[in-house]
């Protein structure tokens, strides 16, 4: 389905495709989560790699691209994290090179001691990145020259985004989402969902605008204004109107 412009979503999987730049883009795989959360006494099944291994099975048989973009927290523990984390990142690295001819990482805020992991494997760490009209960065802090930006286009991630829909008697359903629309300067952004199954959603729809996690959403973006698109993997793609028509309460 097209999102907008020539992107399109790759349903039912929350990752986008450009053609200009023959470039899949996703974000969030948040490796070594069960792990982390190990370490909080929390016992998790460890199942995140090998779903996100299938999904990416699943992304290329529906699409081939020359390139691949993971758009930050390609990991999830802050610090250097343990021998378990350390394993799936380099499985998912191996994967994503043998699928691809090329492989881009932009450093989000959980991505500490990944340069070493991708340095071996010759893969590219990148605070930022241009690429055909388009300008990746993680979203949690605002570069000094964010607003004499030439590309058109502003795709981040950060703030996992979901919308909270209620039925008649209250039930809630969280739907992870695209967001995309312009920025007061004109430019046109994109907020990716989160890539990793077990990624909690922030509820844009009931969170006030000015207590989202990126502070490009809450100081460039009339975020009311974005409009959503769902991503279920069970419905597919699921097209609404603007954020502020659905906002609750």
């Amino acid at each position: 389905m097209k999102l907008y412009g020539e992107i399109e979503v790759i349903e039912p999987y929350p990752a986008a495709y450009i053609p200009s730049v023959d470039s899949i883009v996703l974000a969030e795989l948040h490796l070594g989560y069960e792990e982390a959360m190990v370490e909080q006494g929390l016992f998790l099944p460890r199942i995140q790699l090998k779903k996100e291994r299938d999904m990416m099975r699943g992304i290329l048989e529906k699409k081939r691209a020359r390139r691949i973009i993971v758009n930050g927290d390609f990991k999830h523990e802050f610090s250097r994290g343990g021998y378990r984390e350390y394993k799936e990142i380099g499985e998912m690295l191996d994967f994503l090179q043998d699928s691809f001819d090329e492989v881009t990482l932009v450093r989000g805020n959980h991505d500490n001691f990944l340069i070493s992991p991708a340095k071996r494997r010759g893969v590219d760490l990148v605070e930022e990145y241009t690429v055909g009209g388009y300008y990746f960065i993680h979203g949690h802090k605002v570069p000094v020259d964010f607003g004499a930006g030439e590309a058109e286009n502003v795709v981040i991630a950060h703030e996992h985004p979901a919308v909270a829909i209620f039925d008649e008697i209250g039930v809630k359903e969280k739907i992870p989402c695209f967001l995309h629309g312009r920025m007061r300067d004109g430019r046109k952004i994109l907020v990716l969902p989160a890539f990793s199954p077990l990624a909690q959603g922030s509820e844009v729809n009931v969170i006030p605008p000015m207590e989202l996690l990126s502070p490009i959403l809450k100081n460039y973006v009339d975020v009311d204004e974005l409009k959503v698109l769902g991503i279920s993997s069970d419905a597919g793609a699921l097209r609404f109107s603007t954020l502020g028509s659905l906002r609750f309460p």
